[in-house]
């Protein structure tokens, strides 16, 4: 049985535009800084990157898993988060769950919340195409 390794890319987030200019407008741009700071330090710290050439090379060719979180908003100033998993070449993308940006100056509780349902949506998605697979697989080797 053969092992697949992953390289495991760090965790991102990313704000678009329109959530930031919205997040001025409303609160202001000092307020509007922090709330955003606050939303992008759920992530992790990156790891260290390999040194040897030798290593950097063989991780070229090595599929990637990575998650990436994306803040968004709308025109009535709502908030959404919603998550990306790449592996290889499959993109798993949840659907946008809403949260309250004002709560992240005090407290980012509901940012936690939205950003595990997103995650757990994605995993869910991974599951069910996991399922599907070993089993279209089971069936091909029946007949």
């Amino acid at each position: 049985m053969h092992i697949l390794k992953l390289i495991h890319k760090p965790t991102s987030v990313h704000v678009t535009k329109l959530a930031r200019e919205n997040c001025r407008k409303a609160y202001g741009d000092d307020y509007a800084c922090l709330m955003l700071e606050a939303v992008r330090n759920i992530a992790p710290e990156a790891k260290k990157k390999p040194t040897s050439l030798f290593q950097r090379i063989i991780n070229k060719f090595r599929p990637t898993k990575e998650l990436t979180f994306n803040v968004s908003s709308n025109e009535n100033k709502d908030f959404f988060v919603n998550s990306n998993l790449k592996i290889g070449s499959y993109n798993f993308v949840s659907e946008p769950k809403p949260f309250n940006i004002a709560e992240t100056l005090n407290t980012i509780k509901g940012y936690k919340a939205a950003v595990e349902n997103a995650k757990d949506d994605v995993l869910k998605q991974l599951g069910d195409f996991n399922k599907m697979r070993r089993d279209f697989n089971r069936a091909m080797f029946r007949n």
